[in-house]
């Protein structure tokens, strides 16, 4: 574990808790220290620093964080733009970008006294980020105050969001190249744009014509995954089947809650219940599978976003493969959770045994959401409803180019993007492989004969097994903590489960049973959807 040493007159117990959380997520240990002893550090952090401060951080031997004091900092003006230049200890979706953000308006710059320094971001011309290269050590510097975190139940990434990050940004990528994680590729950039609610009924749903929107994705380049409620599964009309068939690298489905009812993911109810009821949405997509002849992801994105714990946990035990939800909804249904200050800040969170995606409101102006999920390694998924769309698919070419110019990106589906959530090392011979989700497909890389697993979810003594299988049908069960290189062919195409997930069992009258409120007030509500457009046409007349 690495070690901070914090210098600073006053610690307050908000940076206390961000500190114990960032060195949670990091694996990182902040302790109070003296400038004086770099025993047995590996890093600085100066949270008041000043001109007499400069030599002292600059001799040190090892890198450092220093914010510099607020009389210190100059005035650049009230814009809310920031440039980023195009340094190496830049994370590089940022180099050479601009961003505007409100939270940059009251950004003061660094001193002109500070010298010999790169600078990595600035406003109006105004070095507001540098870095100072000494025989091989960095020394950051910083106008950007390190956020507090006000309470124990307040999460970082409430100052890690679309509305406001630049404040923790430096210091999160500080961090980063502190860390192990930085010599690790990361997984790869993938994005959908996700719609909740739409069925297979009719070519259309409500703004939404599925046919023009597979055009519309092949020319823009994305994919849109459509998170459709189980209970309508008893209807597929079968252009529309066929078109999901043949359009399948641009259009997905993936489960939308079972009935759509209220906080029906987040209710206290007996375990029995929770457990039938999420076994019959499961038991209803298998029948629109069939009938559709499609594959529907076993990720589930819940209505209204919201999920309790124990949902979570029952999810992972009966097959499903992932969850999908914004950060602020999950922390709304769980704030007296144990893990609540971290979520949402790694590539994905792993509770109770079940990974969880976060996704973000889609809107013309969510590219600073956009950014934030591409920084945290984590796939792009803004999220609407057929309102989005309603008078044009500009939004989607809007924000589709902008994701696209942030390098190589990968649009698909989310059972794709569950099973490629991983980063790699290679050494020598050997391709170190960390899991971000419970399954994981890949193809080997020539050169490789052995595979070593970590799973960064499971703590120290847990025990999980490990299932490989190959194209061959061939299976290998690791030992359940199994810690050494497991031996592969060079080019094999595998698949890794942790955790064998199990096919439920289930007499399928009892998960024919449906509740006829609930058959109502989708058929309500559905109908409200499709004949929206309508009524507003004649409005406009």
């Amino acid at each position: 574990m690495k070690r901070i040493g914090i210098s600073a007159p006053l610690i307050s117990q908000g940076h206390w808790r961000m500190f114990d959380a960032l060195g949670e997520i990091f694996g990182i240990l902040f302790e109070e220290g003296k400038l004086t002893k770099d025993n047995h550090y590996d890093a600085w952090l100066h949270l008041e620093i000043n001109r007499e401060s400069i030599l002292r951080i600059q001799s040190s031997k090892l890198p450092s964080y220093a914010v510099m004091s607020e009389k210190h900092t100059t005035y650049c003006g009230e814009f809310s733009s920031i440039k980023f230049n195009t340094h190496l200890s830049i994370p590089e979706i940022l180099r050479n970008r601009e961003i505007r953000s409100d939270e940059a308006i009251q950004v003061k710059g660094l001193p002109n006294w500070l010298q010999n320094t790169a600078t990595l971001a600035y406003k109006a011309d105004s070095p507001i980020w540098a870095v100072h290269e000494h025989q091989d050590c960095h020394h950051h510097y910083v106008t950007l105050a390190i956020p507090e975190l006000n309470s124990d139940d307040e999460p970082v990434f409430h100052h890690f969001q679309g509305n406001k990050f630049l404040a923790l940004l430096p210091f999160l990528t500080f961090l980063r190249h502190l860390t192990d994680e930085n010599r690790w590729n990361p997984p790869p950039l993938q994005a959908c744009f996700m719609f909740d609610d739409p069925n297979l009924h009719w070519p259309t749903y409500g703004f939404m014509n599925f046919s023009e929107i597979a055009k519309h994705a092949e020319l823009h380049n994305y994919h849109a995954s459509f998170a459709t409620i189980p209970l309508d599964a008893w209807f597929v009309h079968k252009q529309t089947a066929s078109l999901f068939q043949k359009q399948h690298d641009r259009l997905s489905l993936l489960m939308h809650g079972n009935d759509h009812i209220a906080d029906e993911l987040a209710r206290k109810i007996p375990n029995d219940e929770l457990n039938r009821m999420l076994k019959q949405a499961l038991f209803r997509i298998e029948k629109l599978e069939k009938c559709a002849n499609i594959s529907v992801a076993r990720v589930m994105a819940p209505p209204h976003g919201a999920f309790s714990e124990d949902t979570l946990k029952e999810m992972s035990l009966i097959g499903y493969e992932a969850a999908c939800v914004s950060r602020g909804s999950l922390m709304h249904h769980n704030k007296q959770a144990s893990w609540v200050q971290t979520i949402g800040m790694r590539p994905s969170d792993n509770i109770l045994g079940l990974p969880v995606f976060p996704r973000f409101r889609i809107s013309m102006d969510c590219q600073n959401s956009i950014l934030v999920a591409a920084l945290l390694h984590q796939p792009i998924i803004p999220v609407g409803h057929h309102q989005d769309v309603a008078e044009n698919m500009d939004l989607l070419a809007h924000l589709s180019n902008f994701i696209n110019s942030l390098g190589e990106v990968r649009w698909t589906n989310m059972t794709n993007i569950s099973r490629s959530h991983y980063s790699e090392l290679i050494d020598k011979e050997i391709l170190h492989l960390k899991m971000h989700s419970r399954i994981v497909d890949l193809s080997i890389p020539e050169g490789i004969k052995h595979i070593l697993i970590e799973r960064p979810w499971l703590k120290e003594g847990t025990m999980e097994p490990l299932l490989i299988t190959t194209t061959d049908g061939s299976k290998n069960i690791a030992p359940i903590e199994f810690k050494e290189p497991i031996s592969i062919c060079p080019g094999q195409k595998i698949q890794i489960i942790s955790s064998t997930i199990p096919q439920y069992q289930e007499n399928c009258g009892s998960l024919n049973k449906f509740k006829p409120w609930s058959v109502v007030r989708r058929i309500i509500t559905e109908a409200r959807d499709r004949i929206t457009p309508s009524i507003q046409r004649i409005s406009i007349r």
